[in-house]
C-alpha cells in the first residue's frame, strides 16, 4: 500500500509538472499570436495563483476521498475474521473512528484552505504614516 501511495504521489507530481509546462507553452503560443497589451499583471497573477490553489486543493480533496475509500475497504476486510470476537471488533472500531476523525480533520483543513483561496484577501491599509510626528504627545530629546 505504501508503494501504491508513493507511486500515486510521483504520478501526481509528474502530472502537475506536465500540466504546468503545457499551460506555460500554451500561454506562450497565445501571447505570440496576439498583440502585446499591458494589463494589471498583479491582478492576473493573483487570479492565476487563486485558480492554481483552488485546483490543487480540489485535487487533494479528491485524492484524500479516494484513499479513504480504499482504507475503508481494507478495514472492512480486516474486520471479517474477527466478527465473532467482541473485544477485537471493538478495538478495530475504535481504530477506525480515530482514523475517520483524522480524515475529517484533514478534509476540513483543506476545505478551510479552499475557502481562503476563494475569498479575496482584504488589502491592508495603514491608518497613519509611520515615522511621522503629529505634534501630540511628549516632546522628544533633551
Amino acid at each position: 500500500m505504501a508503494m501504491t501511495s508513493s507511486l500515486h504521489r510521483h504520478v501526481r507530481g509528474a502530472l502537475f509538472v506536465l500540466g504546468t509546462v503545457a499551460l506555460a507553452w500554451a500561454g506562450l503560443a497565445a501571447a505570440q499570436s496576439r498583440p502585446v497589451v499591458q494589463h494589471d499583471t498583479t491582478q492576473q497573477r493573483m487570479q492565476w495563483q487563486q485558480n492554481t490553489s483552488q485546483q490543487q486543493i480540489s485535487n487533494q480533496l479528491r485524492d484524500n476521498r479516494i484513499a479513504e475509500q480504499q482504507r475503508q475497504r481494507i478495514s472492512d476486510s480486516i474486520k471479517r475474521p474477527y466478527a465473532n470476537n467482541a473485544n477485537a471488533t471493538q478495538q478495530i472500531e475504535q481504530a477506525d473512528q480515530a482514523r475517520r476523525n483524522g480524515y475529517q480533520s484533514r478534509q476540513q483543513s483543506l476545505l478551510d484552505s479552499y475557502q481562503n483561496a476563494v475569498t479575496p484577501q482584504p488589502v491592508e491599509r495603514h491608518a497613519r504614516k509611520s515615522g511621522g510626528s503629529s505634534g501630540h504627545g511628549k516632546p522628544s530629546g533633551g
